[in-house]
């Protein structure tokens, strides 16, 4: 094995570092990743180790990773052999011997077994189960191969990687993220040796050995272990909220997420891999990507903010700030556009409101916040169209306005904007009949305000 000494540490809040992990086996063509990365100088916990075979069950073959946490070997399960399964292979994770003499060793490895096990999601790794061999514990889960996300991003080093194959990989850890934040909880170790590539190019988030509850997202029981009682995280992706040790944020995971993204991009960390609290004393600011568009750089750059409430509040939003609109999203907006069709005259009632029917200044001021900054980036998107012509950026413009529309239904602002972008689009394809119906069916699917704005109506031909 090779020792990668670039790669991030996870550290603790009284300074200690967990274990560097290496790059893996130059050359090999199928690599076996889990949740860690090998350390070749680590020593298995116990009197396991190559051949040892776990609960009568898990032959241990490999030791495919390391981690602050746990020591990861390849296995064979004995009952899936017997069962001829295809695929008898897992990972088991063991804890290491110095992680095994901290108070909360074994609580923590069955936290990080039940969190990951309740986040069914073909973006997050899938864990199987949680148990013990005399006084060692151990999680068995899928055994992935690939590559990790951090390999990928050396090999591109100061120059990244193209845009149309950086988008699904960028989807991908959003969607898993969203996924856990929309169960409320927070990874808090978000960075590029946490995400794993298999071999379709899917990919993984890895390792939710810290991941922390949203104290407001709780339900039910309290649990009263805090991961953050570990103090454990990564500088150079981890926000000064986390090394302060405030209670956790999906805000938080957002940050990480837009510093593999510009990695992803750049072939760089946009802070020189500086701390946030360092990058913010240093007066550094990310240089803009060119490769992105400008709505996909304006979300980046929020996500990007030293202050909290300046970034995305999750991952949902910023998958809806940098993508624009969602599947989910178009479907329900298309169901709103047939129901208007079927009613027939309810277009004109809805177009014909006179305002919303909730007063703006009674919306949450985070709401009114993120209105007012869906108005100012509408109008700067809209500026830069009519000085350069940029189609991008009327479509961003467009979007912007959609986003304050759906915030605050019927907010003259949101209206006004979105008859600017849709009266616009609409006579760039006046003279093509075609384009002029796409135009219009991708304006009603964008915003249900357009979906009976009449000039959009007119041209689909209702």
């Amino acid at each position: 094995m090779t020792r990668d000494s670039s790669a991030p540490p996870t550290v603790l809040r009284d300074g200690s570092t967990s274990v560097r992990s290496p790059a893996g086996e130059e050359g090999a063509a199928t690599r076996h990743r889990t949740m860690d990365r090998v350390d070749s100088g680590a020593g298995a916990p116990g009197e396991f180790r190559v051949g040892s075979v776990i609960k009568g069950r898990f032959e241990l073959r490999a030791l495919v990773g390391s981690g602050g946490m746990g020591m990861v070997f390849s296995a064979l399960d004995r009952r899936k052999v017997e069962a001829r399964d295809p695929n008898p292979e897992v990972a088991v994770k063991i804890l290491n011997k110095s992680f095994e003499r901290h108070p909360d060793a074994f609580v923590a490895l069955q936290r990080e077994a039940s969190k990951a096990q309740s986040l069914a999601h073909p973006n997050i790794v899938t864990v199987f189960d949680f148990d013990r061999d005399g006084d060692s514990v151990f999680i068995t889960m899928q055994l992935l191969r690939g590559r990790s996300l951090e390999e990928l991003i050396r090999g591109a080093r100061n120059r990244g990687i193209d845009r149309k194959a950086a988008l699904p990989v960028i989807r991908g850890i959003a969607d898993g993220l969203s996924y856990a934040h929309k169960k409320g909880i927070v990874h808090s170790d978000l960075k590029p040796a946490n995400v794993f590539l298999d071999e379709s190019g899917t990919p993984k988030i890895l390792d939710f050995g810290i991941a922390r509850a949203v104290p407001s997202a709780a339900q039910g029981p309290q649990d009263q272990f805090d991961a953050g009682s570990l103090g454990a995280y990564t500088e150079g992706y981890a926000t000064e909220e986390m090394v302060q040790g405030r209670d956790p944020a999906p805000a938080d995971d957002i940050y990480a997420l837009g510093l593999i993204v510009y990695e992803l991009l750049a072939g760089k960390h946009p802070y020189a891999g500086k701390s946030a609290a360092q990058a913010r004393a240093a007066g550094l600011a990310p240089a803009p990507l060119r490769q992105l568009r400008h709505r996909e750089w304006q979300t980046l750059a929020r996500a990007l903010a030293f202050e909290r409430a300046k970034r995305p509040r999750d991952a949902t939003e910023f998958l809806r700030q940098f993508f624009g609109a969602t599947r989910v999203r178009n479907a329900l907006i298309a169901a709103v556009c047939a129901l208007a069709v079927a009613l027939g005259f309810m277009w004109y009632q809805n177009y014909r409101q006179s305002g919303p029917a909730v007063a703006f200044e009674t919306l949450p001021v985070a709401t009114q916040e993120r209105i007012q900054s869906d108005f100012t980036e509408g109008d700067k998107a809209w500026e830069f169209y009519s000085r350069q012509g940029i189609s991008n950026a009327l479509t961003d413009s467009l979007s912007y306005f959609a986003d304050a529309y759906k915030l605050h239904k019927g907010n003259r602002e949101a209206v006004r904007g979105l008859r600017r972008a849709a009266d616009e689009m609409l006579k760039l394809a006046r003279n093509d009949p075609a384009s002029l119906r796409d135009t219009a069916h991708s304006l009603a699917e964008s915003s249900e305000f357009l979906s009976t704005y009449p000039p959009v109506v007119h041209a689909l031909g209702r």
